[in-house]
C-alpha cells in the first residue's frame, strides 16, 4: 500500500511539472529610457541617426541644394574663379581707342545771365534773346525770326532788292540772316557770272530757297576781294563747323596780338588754351578760364 501511494505521488508531481513548462511566466514590461521618443515603437518612423543604423541611400540626410556655396569657389587646379565673365566682344590683341580728351578752355568773359553776353553795340540779331548763358559761357543762338532780319538788313533790301530771311541751316553752324534765292546766281554779290571774288557765284549754293556761303577757294580770291595781299583763304572754326574765309595771315604770335593770349598756328591766329582763372586774369581782370 505504501508503495502504491508513493508511485501515485510521483505521477502527480510529474504532471504538475509538465504543465508549468508549457506556460512560462512572462517577464515584466521594461520601462523605456527617458531620452527615446514614442516614434521608436514603429520601424517606419525610426531615426536612423539615433538608432545607429546606416541611412537609406534613397533618402539623403540633407538636401544638396541647401548647401551654401563657398565665397571664393576654386577650380580643380586650386585657382579662384574670376568673379565676372570676361567681355567676349573685346579683343585683348586689338589696341584700345583712347578716351576723348577734355575740351580745351579759353580766356573769356564769364556770364551769369544772357544779358551779360550782349556787346555794347548790338542789333536785333545780337541782343539778349539771341544768347544763352551755359556753364558761365555765352552761346550765340543766331537769328530767331524773319522780323529780326528785316530790321537789320532792311536798308540793304531797299538798295539791292535782296530779301534776307532767317535761315536755320546757316553756313556758320547757327541760324543766320541770308538772302532768299531761286538759283545760285541770286547769291552772287558781284556782277552776273562773276567767279574771281570770294563771295560770288562759285562760293555759294542755293539750298532750300536760301543762299548758303560755302567758303573761299583761293588766296587770289581774297586778295581780289580785299585789295590786300595780307588776307589769305584759311580755315576757321565756327560753332563746330570749319569754313574757309578771308582772314589776315600771321607768321608769329606778335602778328596776332600784343596781349600774349594768341599764338600763330598754321598761319592762323588762335587763342591759347588756359589752365586757370588766375592765368587769364593776368591779361584781363574780368576774364575766366572757361
Amino acid at each position: 500500500m505504501k508503495k502504491v501511494l508513493f508511485l501515485l505521488s510521483l505521477a502527480l508531481l510529474f504532471a504538475v511539472s509538465c504543465g508549468n513548462s508549457s506556460d512560462p511566466v512572462k517577464p515584466e514590461k521594461q520601462e523605456r529610457p527617458a531620452d527615446q521618443s514614442d516614434s521608436a515603437d514603429t520601424p517606419e518612423e525610426t531615426d536612423h541617426a539615433d538608432s545607429g543604423q546606416p541611412s537609406d541611400p534613397a533618402e539623403p540626410t540633407s538636401d544638396p541644394t541647401d548647401q551654401t556655396e563657398p565665397t571664393n569657389p576654386t577650380d580643380p587646379t586650386g585657382q579662384p574663379e574670376p568673379s565676372e565673365e570676361p567681355d567676349s566682344d573685346k579683343n585683348p590683341d586689338e589696341p584700345q581707342e583712347p578716351e576723348d580728351p577734355a575740351a580745351e578752355k579759353f580766356c573769356q568773359y564769364a556770364c551769369t545771365k544772357a544779358s551779360d553776353c550782349v556787346q555794347v553795340s548790338s542789333n536785333a540779331v545780337y541782343d539778349e534773346d539771341n544768347y544763352k548763358c551755359e556753364n558761365h559761357k555765352c552761346v550765340y543762338l543766331g537769328c530767331l525770326s524773319d522780323d529780326e532780319c528785316d530790321e537789320v538788313y532792311g536798308a540793304v533790301t531797299q538798295a539791292t532788292g535782296r530779301v534776307y530771311r532767317c535761315n536755320k541751316n546757316g553756313a556758320y553752324g547757327y541760324p543766320e540772316c541770308t538772302p532768299i534765292c531761286s538759283s545760285v546766281e541770286d547769291c552772287n554779290l558781284y556782277g552776273y557770272g562773276s567767279t574771281q571774288y570770294a563771295y560770288d557765284l562759285d562760293n555759294n549754293k542755293c539750298e532750300n530757297g536760301f543762299c548758303v556761303f560755302t567758303g573761299c577757294l583761293s588766296d587770289a580770291e581774297c586778295e581780289a576781294t580785299t585789295y590786300s595781299d595780307l588776307y589769305k583763304c584759311l580755315p576757321q572754326e565756327y560753332s563746330g563747323k570749319t569754313l574757309k574765309n578771308c582772314i589776315v595771315a600771321c607768321q608769329t604770335a606778335a602778328d596776332c596780338s600784343e596781349s600774349g593770349l594768341y599764338e600763330c598756328r598754321d598761319s592762323v591766329c588762335v587763342m591759347k588754351s588756359c589752365e586757370s582763372d588766375e592765368w587769364c586774369r593776368e591779361y584781363d581782370k574780368n576774364y575766366s578760364c572757361l
